[in-house]
Order: C-alpha cells, then sequence, then structure tokens
C-alpha cells in the first residue's frame, strides 16, 4: 500500500513538473535544464529509497506477528524465526544435504508452495539456488525440528518474485521440518 502512494506520488510529481515547464515556455524564456545529479547522489538517492522499502516491509513483518501474537526470534541479516519443536538430532550444516518437508505461503496468508503437493525438498545448504533466508534459518535447526520462518523479500525472491506464485517485493512464511541432516 505504502509502494503505490510513493509510486502515485512520484507520478503526480513528474506530471507536475510538464505541466510547469508547458507553463514557463510561453514566457519564451530560455530553459536551462537541470544540472545532472553526481553518481554519488543517484546512488545516495537509492540507498535512501531501498531503506525506506526495508523499513516498511519489517514494520508488515512485525504487525503480522503482533496480530497473531507471535514472540519471533530475528537475525542480524533481518530473518524472523520461531522453532517450534526442538529436538536434539543432528545439526544442519554448510554444505551438508538437508531434506525438508515444507509449506511457503504470504503474510496474507495464500499459500504458494508445499511438500504435500510437491514432495519433499533435498538441498546442499549454501550450495542451492533456495532462497538464502531459508537456508539461513535452516542452519538455525536440528534434525526433527520444525520452524516458522519469516522472510524479508531481500532474502526470498528479491523485487522480481518467483515468476510463479511470489510477487515481487514479497516477504515469505516458511513452516518447515528439517526431516533429515546428511553429512
Amino acid at each position: 500500500m505504502q509502494k503505490r502512494r510513493l509510486i502515485k506520488a512520484n507520478i503526480l510529481l513528474f506530471v507536475w513538473v510538464i505541466i510547469a515547464g508547458c507553463h514557463q515556455g510561453n514566457n519564451r524564456e530560455k530553459y536551462t535544464p537541470p544540472a545532472p545529479a553526481s553518481k554519488e547522489d543517484l546512488k545516495e538517492a537509492l540507498i535512501h529509497q531501498n531503506r525506506q522499502l526495508i523499513r516498511e516491509e519489517m514494520e508488515h513483518i512485525n504487525a503480522y506477528e503482533e496480530r497473531h501474537g507471535l514472540a519471533m526470534d530475528t537475525t542480524s541479516t533481518g530473518l524472523h524465526y520461531l522453532i517450534t519443536v526442538k529436538t536434539m538430532g543432528r545439526k544442519a550444516g554448510l554444505m551438508k544435504d538437508v531434506t525438508i518437508s515444507y509449506k511457503a505461503g504470504l503474510l496474507d496468508g495464500s499459500v504458494c508452495y508445499s511438500s504435500d503437493s510437491a514432495g519433499l525438498l533435498t538441498f546442499t545448504l549454501g550450495q542451492s539456488n533456495q532462497p538464502s533466508g531459508l537456508q539461513e534459518g535452516l542452519l538455525l535447526m536440528r534434525e526433527g525440528e520444525k520452524a516458522m520462518m519469516i522472510v524479508p523479500s531481500y532474502l526470498a525472491y528479491g523485487v522480481t518474485g518467483d515468476g510463479v506464485c511470489v510477487p515481487g517485493s514479497s516477504s515469505v512464511i516458511f513452516h518447515v521440518k528439517l526431516e533429515k541432516v546428511t553429512e
């Protein structure tokens, strides 16, 4: 919702600039274009905009947790997780193969993917194209444990989404059971 408002505001600003430029043309004054922004200015503007989008996404994630009464931990990267079933099983680790059962969906409750329909998923931690946030969360788990993870878009499928079910810039909720860890 905030993104749409930001886009609408930018469009309105652009239209206003065009209209204002047309009115200046009636004065028959010579138009002097503004000096191009430096690369550093553009870089700073993009960094500022990205930080704002991340803040807004974190606000949505925190609101979701609050609405559902969740007390989740957060990693330094921004992954939110809650281990719901703990075990003393083998610990997941980089370069180890893991097999998981899972359900992946969006904050609005829609389910995108599930091992119920697609089967268990096996991959090597640190050498997979699975979302980095999911892999990070699995590194916190042991064989047999269950967890809920809210993966921000920048740790999931980014600004483009996955092209199938997850829209761009969407947080993804994973409900995961770490079925097996193999050396």
